[in-house]
């Protein structure tokens, strides 16, 4: 069994794990830029934000090819686990592998919540904000429909908010 193959994945593996959590420091830049209101900032970070996430998606691509190629070297089914191929291998390497795997896990899920708590968050402020303004502009609510039967949007009016809502 040729070792270079399984030490492509874990290094693939290692390189997701830190474009992951380079997404998450994003996330968080983000959470705090939109927490503080810091439009300028939010902006940036956004950008930042995507760009780590098209550095996960491109760590992702290149961990599956090595997987496979793994896979197909050990001569295992294509939808083995890492622990159903930790098996297959040499006592010493099995630690390597599962450590490795167990490490993109937990920096997935840390991604997840981030990623959750700030969908939630950014949903109840815009849920809050939608709402005060359906009770200040009722005319706004809803579906108005015309003559003809056929939904007519309100005007879009000039609006100014105060910085407090």
């Amino acid at each position: 069994m040729n070792i270079d193959t399984l030490m492509s994945f874990i290094s693939r593996t290692s390189e997701q794990v830190a474009a992951l959590e380079a997404f998450v420091d994003d996330q968080r830049a983000v959470a705090g830029a939109v927490r503080a209101r810091d439009w300028p900032t939010l902006e940036k970070s956004l950008e930042r934000a995507a760009s780590a996430a098209e550095s996960v998606s491109a760590a992702e691509e290149l961990r599956a090819k090595a997987w496979e190629a793994f896979i197909d070297e050990t001569g295992l089914p294509v939808d083995s686990s890492v622990f159903r191929a930790s098996l297959a291998l040499p006592i010493e390497y099995r630690s390597t592998l599962n450590d490795a795997y167990r490490a993109l896990r937990l920096t997935a899920m840390r991604a997840r919540i981030e990623n959750d708590a700030l969908s939630g968050f950014v949903g109840s402020a815009a849920a809050t904000l939608r709402e005060t303004m359906e009770a200040l502009f009722p005319e706004r609510k809803g579906r108005i429909y015309g003559k003809t039967g056929r939904p007519h949007h309100a005007a879009p009016g000039a609006m100014i908010l105060d910085t407090a809502l």
